[in-house]
């Protein structure tokens, strides 16, 4: 029998206590619950996902707590990555089994489904709107979104859509972009992690891995940070002033080759209250990736939110930087570099791109866009 197990975060109204905000100790139960607990009111919208603590997608680490009809139902596997390897295979092989008990036991008890897996899509009964954060423009997909029980999906850019129409998927769409928690940040702590670095201008970089090629997902363009490495040589030459700081899981390999160097800090992997207010101290936000993956990243909605300047190479996943004026989009890494240091060296440059972030941000905070979400929900998946 697998290892893992299922939590539900409900609203009072379902009849189960509610978790606490943020889904940090989310209440746990069984399948059990699903079957025999309280019937759920007919406004109640069933969610059912696989939870990685610490290491979900930061999208509806964000947008769940917020979406109050929401009855969520999370598999929480470990924090310790061999429990949670283990837990995670178990899950994997039984995945089709228990997938179908759930939906079984969910469409004898709820009208509608909010997903961010459309594999689900097939499995529930009701109306279904569904949340297409990473499209992979597959035929599969296509079929899935084509389902006559899909009312709506919602994606993080137009592009996205647009993309998809042209496959042949003909469902109405809407975009809620990545976003922002601002009540996330207080100026007191990051003042104090200011402190307690090194005096002189920041430039950072945030990412759920920090890999080389050769490690273990290493290849992917999310988590090489080989390029960045490799520009920061540069930048530390011109502008030996500023220092360098890297959030996120580092490799053993990251580690060695930055072994020694007082000019680059590896903070590690940090809860997101605590990366939020690491990231706010910079002074120039990075966006080194060096390929176009055709989703737009959390990290440029968050840098956009704390009010970073920010370098990019100019991607369409990046053209939010454009659209706001919160950043600068160049073409090669000599025009990366030259951007970095005349951000770091023109206060004035600098403070006028992070002036339009603050405001584009604004607009970007999860409040202001789960009020958004909570309204397509309501729309399409009416409560009655």
């Amino acid at each position: 029998m697998a290892t893992y197990s299922l939590c539900r975060r409900a609203a009072s109204t379902s009849g189960i206590s509610p978790c606490p905000p943020r889904l940090v100790g989310v209440q746990r139960t069984t399948l059990r619950r699903l079957a025999l607990g309280a019937p759920p009111r007919p406004e109640r919208v069933f969610f059912y996902s696989p939870w990685f603590k610490g290491h979900n997608n930061p999208r509806y680490s964000e947008l769940l707590p917020r979406l109050e009809r929401l009855d969520r139902y999370l598999l929480l596997f470990s924090d310790r990555r061999v429990i949670r390897g283990a837990e995670f295979r178990a899950w994997r092989a039984t995945r089709a089994a228990t997938d179908r008990a759930s939906f079984a036991l969910a469409n004898r008890r709820y009208r509608s489904l909010f997903t961010a897996d459309n594999e689900q899509i097939p499995l529930f009964d009701g109306p279904v709107v569904s949340d297409v954060d990473d499209p992979k423009y597959t035929p599969r997909e296509v079929g899935l979104l084509n389902r006559p029980n899909l009312e709506a999906y919602v994606v993080t850019a137009p592009r996205a859509a647009e993309r998809l129409e042209a496959l042949g998927v003909d469902k109405p769409w809407h975009v809620v972009p990545q976003g922002f928690s601002g009540a996330s940040v207080s100026p007191e702590r990051v003042r104090r992690i200011r402190e307690t670095q090194p005096q002189g201008p920041v430039v950072g970089y945030t990412a759920a891995w920090l890999l080389l090629p050769g490690d273990r997902g290493g290849e992917d363009p999310l988590y090489d940070v080989s390029h960045l490495i490799e520009l920061w040589d540069e930048l530390h030459a011109r502008i030996p002033q500023a220092r360098l700081w890297m959030i996120g899981g580092a490799s053993d390999r990251v580690r060695e080759r930055l072994r020694g160097r007082d000019d680059v800090t590896l903070f590690g992997r940090l809860s997101r209250d605590d990366a939020l207010n690491h990231a706010a101290c910079f002074d120039v936000a990075l966006y080194p990736r060096t390929a176009d993956q055709g989703i737009r990243s959390s990290k440029v909605g968050e840098y956009i939110g704390l009010g970073l300047p920010t370098v990019s190479y100019d991607w369409q996943v990046t053209d939010e930087l454009r659209e706001t004026g919160a950043g600068l989009l160049v073409g090669t890494p000599r025009e990366f570099a030259d951007a970095v240091v005349h951000l770091v060296e023109d206060e004035s440059a600098r403070a006028g791109i992070a002036e339009a972030a603050r405001r584009a941000g604004a607009e970007r905070d999860w409040d202001v866009l789960a009020r958004q979400y909570a309204e397509l929900l309501d729309r399409y998946l009416p409560p009655r």
